[in-house]
């Protein structure tokens, strides 16, 4: 896959965390304050690909744009269970489509994580070429 493919996969998959979530919201299983918990990780991860896209012909893009594509979604990996606990409480946390909310956001957090590491390891190949 070419660096521009991976690029737009990982704005695609950024996007794809608020789509989810109004998706949800709109099936009646979260509330309507959800849609503004997903543009978190939307806008977060969505900037961060653009930006990454904006710069990639520069050959001396910097490397903590790299560690920021891998960091974001690692965090909303790690985050985003203890959050929906936080918020729902341990009765609740896993009912009325949060379960699979919570498994769509982690397997997205997930392929952008995997996405990240093949940025990186194509600019690797690039720079030894």
């Amino acid at each position: 896959m070419s660096e521009k493919n991976l690029y737009v996969s990982y704005i695609v998959i950024g996007i794809a965390y608020v789509v989810f979530k109004i998706g949800f919201v709109m099936a009646g299983y979260l509330h309507l304050g959800a849609i503004s918990h997903g543009l978190v990780p939307a806008v977060l991860t969505t900037a961060a690909g653009l930006w990454g896209l904006r710069n990639m012909t520069n050959p001396e893009q910097k490397s903590w744009l790299h560690w920021t594509l891998i960091i974001l979604p690692v965090l909303v990996l790690i985050t985003t269970p203890p959050f929906m606990y936080w918020k729902q409480g341990s009765e609740l946390w896993l009912t009325n489509g949060r379960f699979p909310i919570l498994i769509l956001y982690e397997i997205m957090a997930l392929g952008q994580i995997g996405i990240a590491l093949s940025i990186r390891r194509h600019k690797a190949q690039v720079q030894i070429s």
